[in-house]
């Protein structure tokens, strides 16, 4: 071979090898592969295994009457050990006369065996010759009341069942028939079962009627792939059917088990050690069916291939094509690659289109997220007045048109703890929704989380716009779905120039919601609230029942304002400044007493989460009656009053005391103060300052080195003649006199 012919050889390779790699040859070989393969394993099923389908699918039937017969075998016997078992328990049911605690106990061990679901009993019936009485799990009656009325059968009559006696049948199953309770109205709670009479030999005049729920017993037991199952007795009757069918002729069965084809039907059969014979009938039909499945299968495949090799052909050609133009352009600018892959397309593609909408996606989405972040910044500092650090605001940041500030108010409930989220990261969940909601009507709005409880919308319109109030309904419509876990206060704010003014003039908008937990929409013509808070005399009156531990008539009071509250609508702003300002005296109260204020700091904290009056009612009740008790506990141990008095004397006895004073300190009046001390002590109040006065004067007296004058003010006398006068009064003597007699 010369050497241009073996260059030429290897250049024509080379081309060769080019030419397989483009993407059309490639798309068109591997449809030409995966159709031939597949054609291949249909052509190899059909040949091989279209003459043996008949044969598996007769096994399988075999096997799984087989399996069919053995459930059976083994509940039937289970049936009979169990109930024979059962019967050697029996006591009492052999005499003449009923034996009625026997008869009871009876009933109770029949509903214990009949409620084994692995026996598949609806019901156990115990027979008697010589007291010709039934007993079954819920009553017991004569024969013929029981099958008269109880289970009464268009197949037994009364009279079948007490022939029975007389039969020597140890263990039988009778065919299925239907039994019903038969009243003065008809036949009511009809159940088809199959009955099993057994006897025990040591019972000669008693048998025991198992009913058996046939049909639960078969969609448990059954490996049937229809419905055409029969279960046959020694004499070849059918027992049990359940297709329902009318009665059918069946063939004779030679030997323990096979099939036999008759009238174009398939009869699987298989005798059982009990005497039974199990059926199972499929159609020829069924079976020739599938076969002939299998060659129409072939006419299928054929159409099938055809298409898909015309399919293939589009395909390739179509992807081909506008690739081709793709690579074409994208060549001129860019230089040759080395190839990743055996198609050189794609390689192109891949590496070159998907770098530049890579490196496109990523310049875009990080202008977004600047630019998202600039405008959300902007906004929050123009609405909350913050500048920058070159002094200026920003409104050269932000569009110079008329806005609206839409503001949502969050307020999470107790129950958000069992969906293990955070409060913060809920309200984001939920700044999604506001936001998806505005932007259907305002498509330039901007909603952003403004605290971890604050969500705002800017909509750039007038604040007259009709479909600000929409909008705020479409809202409050769509957030009242998360009742159970939080709710919202929804108002609009706008009319103005500056942002800061606009944002603080809907946070006074919506401090103005009611009290309540459902959500609302504030608006900005709402009216302010009316004073509906205690009166001077209320809270004298409530300071004084708080003080004496009578909580009755403080919560009482209490209530009455509050009740007054929720009809005027009042904010929850008010309500809750009222309640606040009740622990705030009962905390009070209790430090007056010095008494642990714990159930008002208990009330404080629960105030944070109230929201309902009727919890606010519980949290106040609460706190009250537990102050109440704290005082009277308290109480029964001193007089407060009067210790308070004791004590305070005490540490300010060279202080300027009077009556007002100690009665405001107590909370109490100037005059029952006065009254309250002299009941109590057998003295009046300024009797007694005076004596606590004079009692330190002495101590002081005794000193040389303290002058009279200095010893009077120290005692809280600030003029010298009114301490002589006073000390003369009770000692009976001068300060003088008194000195010099205790000196010398």
């Amino acid at each position: 071979m010369s050497f241009r012919q073996t260059l030429s050889k290897i250049m024509s390779g080379l081309r060769l090898k080019e030419y397989t790699s483009s993407l059309f040859i490639r798309l068109l070989l591997g449809f030409t592969v995966v159709i031939s393969f597949m054609v291949s394993f249909i052509w190899y099923s059909v040949v091989f295994y279209r003459g043996s389908l008949e044969e598996e699918v007769i096994n399988h039937n075999t096997l799984n009457l087989q399996k069919t017969s053995e459930n059976y075998d083994r509940l039937i016997d289970s049936i009979h050990s169990s109930i024979l078992t059962f019967s050697l328990e029996l006591e009492g049911t052999q005499d003449e006369v009923i034996d009625y605690s026997h008869a009871v106990s009876t009933m109770k061990k029949i509903r214990l065996l009949v409620s084994n679901r692995a026996l598949y009993l609806d019901n156990l019936l115990l027979l008697s010759k010589d007291s010709g009485f039934a007993i079954e799990k819920g009553r017991g009656s004569d024969i013929e009341t029981m099958f008269r009325r109880y289970y009464a059968s268009p197949d037994y009559s009364v009279a079948f069942w007490q022939d029975q006696f007389s039969q020597p049948d140890k263990f039988r199953l009778l065919p299925e028939s239907v039994f019903a309770e038969r009243d003065d109205f008809g036949w009511t709670e009809e159940k088809k079962l199959l009955p099993i009479i057994m006897r025990n030999e040591g019972l000669p005049n008693f048998y025991l009627l198992a009913m058996v729920d046939a049909d639960h017993m078969y969609k448990e037991l059954g490996q049937s792939v229809n419905d055409y199952f029969y279960i046959l007795n020694e004499q070849g009757q059918p027992i049990y059917n359940s297709s329902k069918r009318a009665d059918i002729a069946f063939p004779k069965f030679p030997g323990p088990s096979g099939h036999v084809m008759k009238d174009n039907v398939y009869y699987f059969y298989k005798k059982g050690e009990n005497g039974l014979t199990y059926v199972h009938l499929l159609p020829d039909r069924s079976i020739s069916g599938q076969v002939r499945w299998n060659f129409s299968f072939v006419l299928l495949l054929v159409l099938t291939i055809t298409f898909s090799v015309i399919v293939s052909l589009l395909i390739s050609v179509r992807l081909n094509t506008p690739v081709k133009r793709i690579i074409h352009a994208i060549q001129m600018w860019n230089v040759p690659l080395t190839l990743e892959s055996g198609i050189k397309e794609f390689n192109i593609i891949h590496d070159k289109i998907n770098d530049i909408l890579q490196t496109n996606r990523d310049i875009h989405q990080d202008m977004s997220n600047k630019e998202s972040l600039l405008r959300y910044y902007a906004y929050s500092n123009m609405l909350k007045k913050i500048r920058f650090q070159d002094g200026s605001d920003l409104a050269r940041v932000t569009e110079d048109r008329s806005f609206v500030l839409l503001l949502v108010q969050v307020s999470y409930k107790s129950k958000l703890s069992l969906l293990n989220v955070q409060e913060e990261r809920a309200t984001s969940f939920i700044r999604e929704y506001v936001n998806r909601i505005i932007a259907q009507t305002y498509a330039d709005s901007i909603t952003f989380q403004m605290e971890m409880d604050q969500i705002v919308s800017i909509v750039f319109t007038d604040k007259n716009d009709p479909r600000i109030a929409q909008t705020l309904e479409q809202v409050h419509h769509m957030l009242e779905t998360e009742s159970e876990y939080c709710f919202f206060t929804l108002t609009a704010s706008g009319g103005t120039e500056d942002w800061n003014e606009a944002y603080q003039t809907g946070l006074s908008q919506l401090k103005r919601r009611k009290f309540g937990c459902e959500t609302q929409v504030v608006t900005a013509d709402g009216t302010q609230d009316e004073d509906a808070g205690l009166s001077q005399a209320q809270e004298e009156e409530l300071d004084a029942n708080l003080y004496s531990g009578n909580a009755a008539p403080a919560l009482q009071l209490v209530r009455r304002v509050l009740g007054k509250m929720s009809k005027r609508g009042q904010s929850a702003q008010s309500v809750l400044h009222f309640a606040e300002s009740v622990v705030l005296r009962t905390q009070k109260s209790l430090q007056q007493r010095q008494i642990e204020p714990e159930p008002a700091r208990v009330a404080l904290a629960d105030l944070q989460s109230c929201y309902t009056y009727e919890y606010l009612d519980e949290i106040l009740s609460s706190m009250m009656e537990r102050s109440s008790k704290l005082v009277r506990e308290t109480v029964e141990k001193r007089d407060h009053i009067i210790d308070f008095v004791y004590d305070y004397l005490e540490q300010h006895y060279d202080k300027d005391i009077t009556l007002d004073s100690i009665a405001d300190k107590l909370n109490i009046s100037r005059g029952y103060l006065s009254r309250y001390f002299k009941e109590k002590t057998g003295e009046y109040f300024v009797d007694y300052v005076n004596s606590v006065r004079i009692n330190k004067a002495k101590k002081l007296l005794l000193h040389p080195d303290i002058r009279i004058q200095d010893a009077a003010q120290s005692v809280g006398y600030q003029n010298i003649n009114s301490f002589n006068r006073m000390f003369k009064k009770l000692t009976g003597i001068t300060p003088t006199e008194f000195r010099k007699n205790e000196l010398h």
